[in-house]
């Protein structure tokens, strides 16, 4: 198992560099893609468990929010839209559906394509491109001590119901990781070192309560893996929840701090 991440990593970390450097339309593309294929897997999730789920509704919505990103365009717009024909498509149903349906489509829309969408907006920052490196990085660093360091020496269950696996020990070590990383990063780039410190400290934190909110959903479901997209990491949900919830929080604290 341990090999297949190795594995992955290998061939997974290029074509995310290559995305972000070449940024643009490519970025929002490949994006598009990864979150398209979140919805096929979040949906076989959903199947497992009987709930009611519009899988082709939230692709095209998620792709008209990509679309909204790419042009340049305002999201309400696009945002408000979806929700009324979700609305409508949810009315035409039965009413054991109407409400389950509405909500999961919006919520996966929402997770899936709006907070994906962040990723080539802080592409699109002043230094967009070191900060979307650092911000996987981070990420990375984050998830890989984590692992290790809750594998040899995690004691203290951080929340078993949720993931038994991960410990304090491990969340602690990922999250001094994730910050000193980042400090490194920002320093490389000759930007202010509190200003990585505060984006590598929050990244590394919420990445964490992403990947824990991921584990509840699979745990709810009833699968293990969200796909087997990826040897050794599952599907694209497993290789970026902790992304996901993270991406929106550290746009809006580059654009807050005044650093982009």
């Amino acid at each position: 198992m341990l090999g297949l991440r190795i594995l992955t990593a290998t061939f997974g970390i290029p074509v995310v560099i290559l995305l972000i450097y070449l940024g643009g339309w490519v970025l929002t593309a490949g994006v598009a893609i990864l979150a398209a294929i979140g919805v096929v897997e979040i949906s076989r999730m959903f199947r497992a468990r009987g709930i009611v789920f519009y899988p082709w509704l939230t692709v095209a919505w998620i792709w008209a929010i990509m679309a909204a990103v790419g042009l340049g365009r305002g999201l309400l717009p696009v945002l408000v839209l979806g929700a009324a024909i979700v609305a409508i498509v949810s009315l035409l149903s039965s009413p054991q559906e109407s409400f389950q349906g509405a909500v999961t489509t919006t919520w996966v829309a929402v997770y899936l394509g709006l907070f994906f969408a962040f990723l080539p907006m802080i592409r699109a920052l002043r230094h967009g491109q070191v900060f979307s490196y650092a911000f996987f990085a981070v990420i990375w660093a984050t998830d890989t001590t984590a692992y290790f360091v809750g594998r040899q020496w995690g004691r203290h269950k951080l929340m078993p119901r949720v993931s038994p696996g991960k410990t304090w020990e491990g969340t602690a070590s990922g999250a001094v990781s994730g910050v000193a990383v980042s400090v490194v990063a920002f320093g490389i780039a000759h930007m202010v070192l509190w200003h990585g410190l505060v984006f590598g400290f929050t990244v590394s934190i919420v990445g964490q309560i992403g990947d824990l909110l991921e584990s509840a959903i699979k745990r709810y479901t009833g699968v293990k893996d969200s796909g087997a997209l990826l040897p050794g990491h599952g599907g694209v949900l497993d290789r970026f929840d902790s992304s996901l919830l993270a991406l929106p929080i550290a746009y809006y604290l580059l654009v807050g701090l005044g650093i982009h």
